[in-house]
């Protein structure tokens, strides 16, 4: 693990016209997150894409969003978390991802998965069978095109007679890093690692500390195994957070609004997979909710699992942006910074 974790923001609503407002007001909010998110010094802000729920669908296409940030920005780096890579041509992605590099001169990261159990992949025409194979497969098409001057690829989901030449060239030489999440099998852990890539994992859905440690050393394994140095190499673990000036004024604050999260996100899961709630979260140490002090302990605790980065994710159910902003600075002075 590095010496100094590092700590992300992450950006992910359940949309709530009522009380974001519209989506002209909803991305001024989000830009606005990003800017202070730079100021207090997170290293990088993650957007999620998602499609056609108000759980997460406001931001189907974080490529746009980067470009945005890119220009209100000059040092925080901005990724995404993740490009669904089977809903896209791959190299319609290498070529965004090369353009934002250069639009914000070398500070984009690139997380790649296959997306939630219940993303519509008909309404795309991709196959969901096959999501896991072909975002391997994809992944290696973006390295690939980032670094040949004569691309072709004849594979099982993507053919390209090429020869063609991905333009722009990446700032970040050979290409920016690639994360790729994993949650539960130890196997696809190894996996990640034994190809170098970086690591994007959420333990907080977890039911105890020692799982997700567990995995996470299957990760550092296939590092080892296929020659790569772990020290080279970022795990990003993302939790809930939200941060007040007293544990009374935190549940108050945000308990309604985790609700109305794990309600939406239910009914986009079609009832599965609700998100524990708020006093679950608390007793289980699996999100940075309470006090400072509270928000401190919890990150004692999660510097255990030996992750580099740790994204911590405030903005759900309609959460007024007073509170999240304040939530943010609570956190990056008064937990990380008294860390």
């Amino acid at each position: 693990m590095a010496s100094q974790v590092k700590f992300d923001y992450y950006i992910f609503s359940s949309y709530v016209p009522e009380l974001d407002g519209s989506p002209p007001q909803l991305y001024a909010k989000w830009l606005e997150q990003v800017e202070v998110a730079e100021e207090l010094g997170f290293h990088c802000v993650w957007f999620t894409e998602h499609h056609f729920e108000a759980f997460g669908g406001m931001l189907p296409n974080p490529q746009l969003f980067m470009a945005a940030a890119a220009q209100r920005t000059q040092r925080i780096r901005l990724g995404t978390a993740v490009t669904v890579l089977p809903l896209h041509n791959p190299l319609r992605i290498a070529e965004d991802m090369a353009m934002l590099d250069a639009l914000s001169n070398g500070r984009i990261e690139v997380g790649v998965g296959r997306g939630m159990e219940w993303l519509n992949y008909s309404a795309f025409g991709a196959d969901r069978d096959t999501a896991h194979e072909q975002t391997e497969e994809l992944t290696a098409v973006l390295q690939a095109a980032w670094t040949s001057d004569c691309f072709s690829w004849q594979g099982r989901f993507f053919q390209c007679a090429g020869p063609l030449r991905i333009l722009p060239r990446p700032v970040q030489q050979p290409y920016p890093p690639i994360w790729m999440t994993a949650n539960v099998n130890p196997e696809h852990f190894r996996w990640i690692g034994r190809q170098g890539l970086h690591l994007m994992t959420i333990p907080w859905i977890l039911p105890n500390i020692e799982r997700s440690r567990d995995l996470i050393g299957a990760y550092r394994d296939g590092l080892r195994e296929a020659g790569h140095d772990p020290g080279s190499r970022e795990v990003l673990g993302l939790y809930p957070t939200y941060v007040a000036a007293t544990p009374e004024r935190a549940r108050e604050e945000v308990i309604p609004h985790w609700a109305l999260n794990s309600r939406i996100a239910a009914e986009a899961r079609h009832g599965q997979g609700i998100a524990a709630d708020y006093d679950a979260l608390v007793a289980g140490r699996r999100a940075f909710f309470g006090d400072p002090e509270m928000c401190r302990r919890q990150l004692d605790h999660v510097r255990q699992l030996g992750l580099d980065r740790i994204a911590l994710h405030i903005h759900v159910g309609g959460l007024p942006q007073a509170q999240v902003l304040e939530s943010m600075r609570l956190f990056m002075t008064e937990v990380a910074g008294a860390a």
